[in-house]
């Protein structure tokens, strides 16, 4: 992880606060997301004590301005304050669940098992292509098969009952034993560097809006506002769960819109943690509890394949 280098992208172009200062809310604006469903978004990510509007704010004078309501007006990037509908201020809280953490993926020669490539397998013959952009390649080596869900939060998976949700026929050896966990129905087929960003809960799939793309993160202009393609698949039984797309959106709400954001690993930091000659003096790694409860789901996700073999 080296100090100097190309500065990154600015976080985010929208912000959302409270009268008292606090961030409650923000995203990197395309150009594409409406004040109705920003509004649903916020109502998701925070508690309040009555009812309120978003009004533009002046974060210099701190002082608020014409009001914002829900509708099909485009959010314009700037600062907002969120005060009671007669614009008092009002409590607000964030809603206290977290993003479920969850590691990068592990390059095929940190886990060569054959449940792997068995999961793989079925996901590049139903696909064949990249869900997000239709790039297709001869040996499918700018392709990775993405889960929905992730296999490290297996037991999560059972609790929430998504087992008796999967209705994929194939032999339970094939999806990763009784938790179905590896079925089709919870993998999708993306462009490498969009299955790191898929990883990161940098953007979402909103089954409920067409199967849009909704990017949370700057860098993501590409695919902002393209639909995930799902017309090949014509077996209900091979097409993935809406409820899992669903879940994963959520994710990505909660780690990127929520607040000021939840602080991220960069791949530099993953690699120092569990790459070749991991670096134990990385304090960003092992000197929080976020690092530390990452990097143990990290060795548990090596680890899987070996359970179901």
């Amino acid at each position: 992880m080296g100090s100097s280098g190309p500065s990154r992208l600015q976080r985010r172009n929208v912000e959302v606060f409270d009268s008292e200062g606090a961030v409650i809310a923000g995203f990197w604006q395309y150009g594409t997301l409406q004040w109705d469903e920003f509004y649903r978004y916020i109502i998701a990510l925070t508690v309040t004590e009555a009812a309120w509007s978003i009004f533009r704010y002046d974060l210099a004078q701190q002082k608020p301005g014409t009001p914002c309501p829900s509708g099909a007006q485009l959010v314009q990037p700037g600062h907002y304050i969120l005060l009671s509908t007669t614009g008092e201020p009002i409590r607000v809280g964030l809603v206290a669940t977290r993003p479920r953490p969850r590691p990068p993926s592990i390059p095929a020669y940190f886990n060569p098992s054959s449940h792997d490539s068995r999961y793989c397998i079925r996901g590049r013959i139903r696909d064949g292509k990249c869900l997000i952009t239709g790039l297709q390649t001869q040996t499918y080596s700018r392709l990775k098969v993405a889960h929905i869900f992730p296999q490290v939060h297996d037991t999560e998976w059972v609790r929430r009952g998504y087992p008796s949700k999967i209705t994929d026929t194939t032999d339970e050896a094939h999806i990763g034993g009784r938790t179905k966990i590896d079925s089709v129905q919870n993998l999708i087929t993306l462009r490498s560097d969009l299955h790191d960003a898929w990883d990161n809960y940098e953007f979402g799939v909103n089954p409920k809006n067409g199967y849009r793309i909704t990017a949370f993160t700057n860098g993501n202009a590409d695919i902002n506002g393209l639909r995930l393609q799902l017309n090949h698949i014509k077996d209900p039984t091979l097409h993935p769960l809406d409820e899992l797309l669903t879940d994963h959106f959520m994710q990505g709400l909660l780690m990127h819109m929520k607040g000021a954001g939840e602080p991220a690993w960069t791949y530099e930091d993953y690699d120092d943690a569990v790459g070749d000659g991991s670096d134990l003096s990385n304090s960003r790694v092992w000197g929080t509890s976020e690092g530390r409860e990452l990097f143990e789901l990290t060795l548990a996700d090596r680890l899987f394949g070996h359970q179901l073999s």
